[in-house]
């Protein structure tokens, strides 16, 4: 088992950008781990040289390591809260509310979101969706996606803004139109504002306890007095009283007095 953690993270740092001293070591190590065991890597180095030398492993290491797991309407209460009151809120006396997903992997959230605004007749100011990993953002942008990334989108809905091609399925055009994609760094560049709705979720899991409350304020700067932030169901925001946030249900706070029906 190779032991120079803290150099192969002061590596990829010069090579990659990505600061690993953010991330949770356990879970990161194993991470690498695997992936040494996968690719017959025998240690760090090896894998430190391969992703210097060799442009496509760079490329998917990049990707295995920024976690890009997603799907349309995962975990659909949460969708359901977000369809239900989140956006009659944020949408009242007409305004056009500005909704960023950070950490938007294949951008089957956001594009979740433009179904729902889009079947109840809503128009957003800004759609943005964020990622670090370059390649995961040109597949967004395609909006091209497999079974089972698509397997909660209700049948009649899915007949409605989606074609199938090779196997896949390919959202219209008037949805994708409807989102920005652009790169962002969480850990180092600036946060755009100011929004009604932001979501990030399951990414906090994989940071380290300061960096998520560091990561957290920032959210939190970028949303309008009143604006919702939405976390994975399995993240908790200890003492949002500190970061000026009321929860609202298990994984959505709110910027000010938003207390309302969702409370539970």
């Amino acid at each position: 088992m190779p032991d120079n953690y803290g150099l192969l993270k002061s590596r990829l740092l010069q090579v990659l950008g990505i600061d690993l001293n953010s991330y949770k070591e356990q879970q990161m190590r194993r991470r690498i781990d695997q992936w040494l065991a996968r690719h017959n890597l025998k240690s760090y180095e090896e894998l430190v040289e391969r992703v210097r030398m060799d442009a496509e492993h760079r490329a998917k290491f990049t990707k295995y390591l920024t976690i890009n797991t997603s799907q349309f309407f995962r975990d659909q209460s949460v969708f359901a809260a977000i369809a239900d009151h989140i956006l009659p809120a944020i949408t009242t006396g007409g305004n056009m509310p500005r909704i960023w997903s950070a950490g938007c992997s294949i951008g089957a959230e956001i594009y979740s979101i433009a179904l729902l605004l889009t079947e109840r007749g809503l128009r957003a100011r800004e759609l943005l969706a964020t990622d670090i990993d370059e390649a995961i953002l040109a597949r967004a942008r395609e909006g091209r996606f497999t079974e089972s990334e698509v397997g909660n989108v209700p049948p009649e809905m899915l007949q409605r803004y989606f074609s199938e091609s090779e196997h896949q399925y390919v959202i219209d055009a008037r949805i994708r139109r409807m989102v920005s994609f652009a790169r962002h760094d969480l850990l180092r560049d600036p946060y755009p504002k100011p929004f009604d709705l932001i979501l990030c979720r399951n990414v906090f899991i994989y940071f380290t306890a300061d960096t998520q409350q560091r990561l957290i304020r920032s959210f939190v700067s970028s949303l309008r007095p009143g604006g919702f932030f939405v976390v994975g169901s399995a993240e908790h925001i200890m003492d949002p009283d500190a970061f000026g946030l009321e929860r609202v249900s298990y994984c959505i706070y709110a910027k000010s007095q938003q207390k309302e029906s969702l409370r539970a």
